[in-house]
């Protein structure tokens, strides 16, 4: 990709801002979120050149401006406590705004901007200050083009009038792609908040349908550039999954890694508030990482929320409890402490079961023994739950699976992994099998582990075969010869090291590897139970080349960098595989023709009518030959 060539500072007295920033984004992007105090005519006819090429190939905008308001307008509608009345008085003073366009905009900017309007180019909204802002104005000035997993953002004085390009003005300029990606990422995450009404210093209108059939009549003539549809959209599945739970109201999103199940669940989240549905949320996962991750984004997200956590050493469930509404719960997904909160529900006053939506991410892992034991028809009476997975079925638990089924709901929506790679949301991989042999003191161990289950089988006890498969795979997983053969194939391609996440069964083994991987490189790190979270930031940073782990970082976790995994213990579940492969196909901004590689160990054992090794190894080649679809 060809990204535009744009200065990280730009003023009015030396650079034109015109040629130097709007018309080169314009013929570069898809979409433009803009956020400026005053939109006038000025702006437009600047930027028509850019413009209708952008309008030509189906660019989209997201404009968040002020009306043009007396001070008894804006004072009648902030003290408007009635939806209906408040809403009313905007779209009557609205038609001020209406009468000054048409006498300041020239006939043909104003038929272009009323065509825009009218193909849905251009999607308006308002912004009027409240609350403590209420003596001012909406009077921020930023922007994002956007094009594919890029974006660029700007922000500064300037307003999008002739008169702003007339005075001296600067902006700063942010690209995902120059090592500024989080200047970006918080605009963005600003104007989401701005554009579904998050900030309660704010009201946020939409443009009202009257208004906008008059601005449609005020068209002319014919368009002023070439109408098509836009772009396909490829994270349209988000939105499709937004709109199957909202019908359902329960169920599981069954999304690969790296497609935005947390994206998807922010956007059920914010419908459901929208529309009074809920007052609440609680969020529930394993893991102190995966934890804090949603904990900022959904202060990121809603700050208009007040946010609680009851995880690690962070006990807030009690004030949770006392102040409920339009609030949020982030709780570790615990026994103990899912039966403690909703004991605590059960007894509070409030229509809890019908305005609370339950969120258990990486859903699979709430079919544990002790949360079936416990919650047992507890989840199901409420009315709003939602698990996220990729892969949301519990292999060989029955149990679990009618757990999930019967308290979460079915799985109401599927995004596989060959569904993103074909759309280009995940990278292609190629996939590596190492053979290696068991010893004959391993060979003799898998023996006496069949003879034993064997026995009690023939005894009348009670058995259970999955205990057997775990103990069969206990002894490859930890098979010594691995280590042989991974030294033999890194000393031809050691470069597979870098950006690399070596998953095994153990620390123990862990201890074994690691006299291999001094030889290979000095950047590799450990990362278990009690090792230190600023190793897997450090290894986020590229501080650290390789990670070496055993289940740590299997879920979640997102370090785009990533590119080679190494399955030193793979599950006889393809779920935990899964998880662990999707850690090197996410998208690299900083590496757009990121080709990720897997390599797995596959046992050569012909003894073995049921070679697990072997089912993982024909699935993943098939999966590691799609391709992407060249029309995406």
């Amino acid at each position: 990709m060809e990204y535009p060539r744009i200065k990280t500072c730009i003023d009015t007295s030396v650079d034109d801002f015109i040629s130097e920033l709007y018309t080169p984004c314009f013929k570069w992007a898809e979409r433009l979120d803009r956020g400026v105090g005053y939109f006038t005519s000025g702006w437009l006819e600047y930027n028509i050149s850019g413009l209708s090429d952008f309008a030509s190939r189906g660019g989209k905008i997201r404009l968040i401006t002020s009306p043009i308001l007396s001070n008894i307008d804006s004072d009648a509608i902030i003290a408007s406590e009635n939806v209906s009345e408040d809403f009313s008085k905007f779209q009557n003073a609205l038609n001020n705004s209406v009468s000054a366009l048409e006498k300041e905009m020239k006939k043909d900017i104003l038929n272009a901007f009323s065509w825009m309007l009218y193909d849905g180019i251009i999607e308006l909204k308002f912004a009027i200050p409240c609350e403590k802002l209420s003596d001012g104005d909406f009077h921020d000035k930023f922007g994002i083009f956007y094009r594919g997993n890029e974006a660029l953002s700007f922000s500064g004085s300037i307003n999008d009038s002739k008169h702003g390009f007339a005075n001296y003005e600067s902006l700063k300029v942010f690209k995902t792609w120059a090592g500024t990606g989080e200047y970006v990422e918080s605009d963005i995450m600003r104007f989401e908040r701005l554009w579904h009404g998050q900030d309660k210093n704010l009201k946020i209108y939409n443009i009202p349908t009257a208004i906008k059939d008059r601005i449609f009549t005020l068209r002319n003539s014919d368009r002023p550039y070439t109408h098509k549809s836009a772009p396909s959209n490829k994270w349209e599945h988000q939105d499709k999954a937004v709109e199957c739970f909202l019908e359902k109201e329960h169920g599981i999103l069954a999304m690969a890694t790296g497609t935005g199940k947390t994206i998807t669940a922010i956007k059920i989240m914010t419908k459901l508030f929208e529309e009074n549905r809920i007052k609440r949320v609680v969020i529930t996962m394993y893991g102190n990482d995966l934890l804090d991750q949603w904990t900022k984004q959904m202060r990121e997200r809603f700050s208009d929320k007040q946010i609680y956590c009851h995880y690690n050493s962070q006990k807030m469930m009690n004030k949770f409890i006392m102040h409920p509404d339009n609030s949020m719960l982030l709780i570790s997904r615990d026994a103990n402490n899912l039966v403690k909160l909703l004991d605590m529900l059960d007894k509070a006053p409030g229509n809890y079961k019908n305005d609370t939506l339950f969120l258990f991410d990486e859903v699979h892992g709430a079919g544990s023994g002790s949360l079936v034991e416990n919650l047992a028809g507890r989840i199901s009476p409420y009315r709003y739950r939602l698990g996220l997975s990729a892969t949301p079925e519990r292999e060989y638990d029955d149990n679990g699976n009618d757990f999930l089924l019967t308290e979460i709901g079915e799985v109401i929506f599927e995004f596989s992994l060959q569904d993103a790679i074909k759309k280009g949301i995940l990278c292609e991989f190629n996939y590596i099998p190492l053979p290696y042999e068991l010893t004959d003191a391993e060979k003799q161990k898998k023996k006496k582990i069949i003879a034993a289950f064997n026995a009690k089988k023939e005894n009348g006890e009670d058995v259970d075969e999955s205990e057997l498969y775990t103990q069969l795979s206990l002894v490859n997983k930890t098979a010594v010869n691995k280590i042989e053969e991974f030294e033999d194939f890194i000393s031809k391609q050691p470069e597979l090291l870098e950006k690399s996440i070596i998953f095994v069964q153990t620390m123990e083994y862990g201890l074994l590897l690691q006299p291999v991987l001094m030889k290979y490189t000095n950047k590799y790190h450990t990362y278990y139970a009690d090792d230190e979270k600023i190793n897997l930031e450090n290894f986020a940073d590229g501080k650290i080349e390789c990670l070496l782990t055993c289940k740590k970082i299997s879920e979640g976790i997102d370090i785009s960098s990533v590119t080679n995994i190494f399955l030193f213990a793979s599950d006889r579940s393809r779920l935990v595989t899964t998880q662990r492969i999707g850690r090197a196909l996410r998208l690299d901004k900083n590496n757009p023709d990121k080709k990720a590689n897997v390599i797995d160990f596959v046992i050569e054992d012909s003894e073995s009518d049921n070679n697990s090794d072997q089912e993982r190894a024909d699935w993943l080649s098939e999966l590691a030959e799609t391709r992407r679809d060249n029309n995406e």
